[in-house]
């Protein structure tokens, strides 16, 4: 067979890049060993500390500059196409790493080039390992791909159970549930049960879905990961739930959380969600931790089997108790700077009926900046003021759906 049979196959089109990038890496580097490799980050493996990274001068390099935003205040690059110089262990090693666009919107690829096969693929396998591991980050999936956030790691550092209003049978269930599941691998295997876990978390807006699954995911401490959007230019949702569920499975025990699951789920993907749900062996030692403020609009197939989401907790709007706790902790919370009683917190319990605990933050937040600003009323009449503004605000958002 001629050497440039699959150049000729592939001619001109984008699939045959990767077949000239080889052939030319391999003339360049006669005699090394030359081994592929797709979705390697080796600059996240650098960033690790794992080795030491300098980018070749010539052919120049294709790069461009980003800003990490208010959290991380600084410049990174981005390399398109770059040839690497690298140390790794005792050993010197070239990575060079090509991206091109293709139908699928983008292609890339690296080469690994050392003196020896094992050398090589000790290397992939290190740099796979080490950065597949999440670390002091999440990953996130959004359009299309994974990516690692650490200022949303570091903000689930913050999260409390501490600073949820619910019922103490509530929380500590929620609590216990799961760390004996995580303690239980053994047991369940002995049973010939499947290690997983479903959870589905159901309410309204605005009533601690969120910051519960955040308080959890920190306390259960294993790698998390997000599913921000299933939404792609090329990929079907079909494609990308078999991205979400490839990669949570490399990283078992897992928390997999889906935020919006009414949204992520539909009528084209669902056959296909609930058969990636039903994986036995393939699941093993994954949570799955949903939210949702629409399960009406779930299929009964993923909310009523046990098997998927064995696990459903309420936050329903806060009842007057809840209420009364919640204000509570803001008293003692500001304290110091504004003057309020106890007697004073009855009325504004009165006031909110039908308030959610985001409305009620809200509330307390618009209060103290409305009394600051000179209001010659007493703090107890601004916050019945604003809680009538408030809903009237609240009549106009249920009367817009």
């Amino acid at each position: 067979m001629k050497p440039d049979f699959f150049l000729n196959v592939l001619k001109d089109t984008n699939s045959a890049i990767p077949v000239r990038a080889e052939a030319a890496i391999v003339e360049q580097w006669d005699g090394k060993f030359v081994v592929a490799s797709s979705g390697m980050d080796v600059q996240e493996y650098s960033h690790l500390g794992c080795c030491k990274l300098q980018p070749i001068q010539i052919p120049r390099p294709l790069s461009r500059l980003f800003w990490g935003g208010d959290d991380d205040d600084q410049l990174h690059t981005s390399f398109d196409l770059v040839v690497w110089n690298v140390e790794f262990q005792s050993h010197e090693i070239h990575v060079v790493h090509l991206e091109w666009e293709s139908s699928c919107g983008g292609s890339s690829r690296d080469w690994v080039i050392a003196d020896t096969e094992s050398t090589a693929r000790e290397f992939v396998l290190d740099v796979e390992r080490k950065t597949n591991a999440t670390n002091d980050s999440i990953l996130v999936f959004s359009n299309g791909y994974w990516d690692r956030s650490r200022s949303l790691f570091r903000s689930i550092q913050d999260a409390s159970f501490d600073d949820l209003v619910l019922s103490s049978d509530m929380k500590e269930s929620i609590r216990t549930d799961f760390k004996q599941f995580l303690d239980s691998e053994q047991r369940y295997k002995q049973l010939g049960i499947a290690w997983r876990r479903g959870a589905l978390f159901i309410g309204p807006p605005g009533n601690g879905k969120t910051h519960c699954v955040r308080a959890l995911v920190k306390e259960l401490g294993v790698s998390i990961l997000y599913v921000q959007s299933l939404s792609h230019f090329h990929y079907t949702t079909e494609q990308l739930w078999h991205k979400v569920f490839k990669r949570a499975r490399k990283l078992r025990p897992c928390a997999l959380v889906l935020e919006d699951l009414d949204s992520l789920v539909d009528d084209e993907n669902r056959s296909f969600f609930l058969n990636q749900l039903d994986g036995f062996e393939q699941n093993h030692g994954m949570i799955i931790l949903a939210t949702t403020n629409h399960p009406d609009r779930i299929d009964s197939a993923i909310v009523d089997r046990p098997s998927r989401f064995d696990r459903k907790y309420h936050f329903d709007l806060p009842g007057d108790t809840e209420r009364r706790i919640y204000l509570e902790a803001w008293q003692a919370k500001l304290a110091s700077e504004i003057s309020w009683e106890n007697s004073e917190i009855r009325s504004v319990v009165s006031a909110t009926k039908g308030f959610s605990y985001a409305y009620l933050k809200e509330l307390i937040i618009s209060s103290v900046m409305q009394w600051m600003h000179g209001s010659s009323n007493s703090f107890a009449t601004t916050l019945q003021a604003q809680a009538k503004h408030l809903k009237k605000h609240m009549k106009t958002e249920m009367r817009g759906l």
